[in-house]
């Protein structure tokens, strides 16, 4: 125990000698860094969040953990293969949702997703589409599997958060690690009394460059989807930007304009 405390001593001590070196090393890293893509879009369902993330020209990798993708693909993009879908949702003996096989797979896809930017000269896309159905996924691990299922259960001490919040973050943070654009989806809560709708992120916006937000608003002529433009460190003149993005008239007619700038990466 003595020397694990002195270890920790010794690691919060203050030590200048050669950190010009570490921070002039540190500089010339973030000026010679790419500017890659890391965003995320949040809003209700079908308000056409996974039609923005394909509509690009990249090579797409699309992790599907809303099991929705593959209509707007197939519609949208005749099943183009620019766009490589995978759904990780793994199933136990009985049919239940197995969360653990889940991670296995998600985390598999990644690394799929990893050795394909090593061996492309290409720019590459990469998808994750139901940020919030992981975080179900992860709630289940706070007290095993057959627990949750038996009855209703109510987190009361840290470490069961840290349960469900550790995978979570861990396998987030290796998708965020990844050395091409990112695009992260969730859905928002239902709004609680006055109070607007509530993105589910679990702290993962906080670590995103861009977040835009989907919403359907009617016109006289039919409805549109619009986008919202929340926040943006690279382009900070374009938050607050409204944006409507899919027209549907009255007749049946549709007309796809979509987000420029989230198609050429510049957002």
């Amino acid at each position: 125990m003595k020397v694990k405390n002195m270890n920790k001593k010794e690691e919060t001590e203050i030590k200048l000698e050669g950190f010009d070196a570490i921070l002039k090393a540190q500089q010339q890293e973030y000026m010679s860094q790419k500017h890659l893509l890391l965003a995320g879009i949040e809003g209700e369902a079908k308000t056409g969040k996974s039609g923005l993330a394909m509509d690009t020209n990249l090579k797409t990798f699309y992790l599907d953990c809303d099991v929705g993708a593959v209509p707007t693909w197939k519609t949208n993009h005749n099943s183009t293969n620019r766009i490589v879908i995978y759904n990780p949702n793994a199933k136990d003996e009985n049919g239940d949702s197995d969360p653990y096989k889940t991670q296995g797979n998600i985390r598999t896809f990644i690394a799929h997703v990893r050795k394909q930017i090593e061996g492309s000269e290409e720019p590459i896309l990469f998808v994750w589409d139901g940020v919030d159905s992981w975080l179900d996924d992860c709630t289940t691990y706070m007290t095993g599997m057959e627990n949750s299922r038996m009855r209703p259960y109510k987190p009361q001490k840290q470490q069961e958060w840290h349960q469900r919040n550790n995978p979570f973050k861990t396998v987030i943070g290796e998708a965020i690690s990844l050395e091409c654009h990112r695009l992260f989806i969730t859905h928002t809560k239902e709004p609680f009394r006055d109070e607007p709708a509530k993105a589910i992120w679990n702290r993962v916006d906080s670590k995103l460059h861009t977040v835009i937000r989907t919403n359907q608003r009617m016109t006289i002529k039919g409805s549109q989807y619009v986008a919202t433009i929340k926040s943006s460190k690279y382009f900070p003149k374009m938050v607050g930007k409204k944006i409507p993005f899919c027209t549907f008239g009255n007749e049946g007619e549709v007309k796809w304009d979509g987000i420029l700038e989230l198609a050429e990466m510049k957002i």
